[in-house]
């Protein structure tokens, strides 16, 4: 046995489950459809309720949920890879904590009840001034420890 069929295993089973969470994410719901006639309705050409509501509220919701949890998993190794740091995640870097401020703001000084946008738009400004912070804050070498010392630095 090589060293790298654990690896596949472990990877084809994670697959696997990825698909069938998508296949229930795609069938289970608070209308009573069954399991053959949702997705016999998703693959037919009829325009009746059932094909409706499986092509224009659960494939898009099943497949923005999938889409959001790759690119968190994605985001989340790019970080761990950066800080060379199994353990590191967004709150390290302060970056979270600086979004949690701006809506809070938006909250506070009512954007969020005016704008209808203004609350994430807030969190994103926010969140955009601290990675700014971040690297004035770490410098141009941006070795590793001077960015997770920042981090810490915003953070607090």
């Amino acid at each position: 046995m090589s060293e790298q069929t654990p690896y596949r295993c472990v990877l084809a089973g994670l697959a696997a489950m990825t698909a069938v969470l998508f296949l229930l994410s795609l069938t289970v719901a608070p209308a009573a459809i069954a399991f053959g006639d949702s997705l016999a309705a998703l693959f037919s050409t009829d325009g009746d309720a059932v094909a409706l509501i499986m092509r224009e509220i659960r494939l898009p919701r099943a497949l923005l949920g999938l889409t959001i949890g790759a690119t968190l998993g994605l985001s989340g190794a790019a970080l761990q890879g950066f800080l060379r740091n199994p353990l590191a995640e967004p709150g390290l870097l302060g970056i979270s904590a600086s979004a949690s401020l701006g809506a809070v703001i938006a909250i506070y000084t009512g954007l969020a009840a005016s704008v209808p946008l203004g609350l994430p738009i807030a969190a994103l400004a926010a969140a955009s001034l601290a990675v700014l912070a971040l690297q004035a804050i770490a410098g141009s070498a941006s070795r590793r420890l001077s960015v997770i010392l920042a981090g810490v630095a915003l953070s607090a």
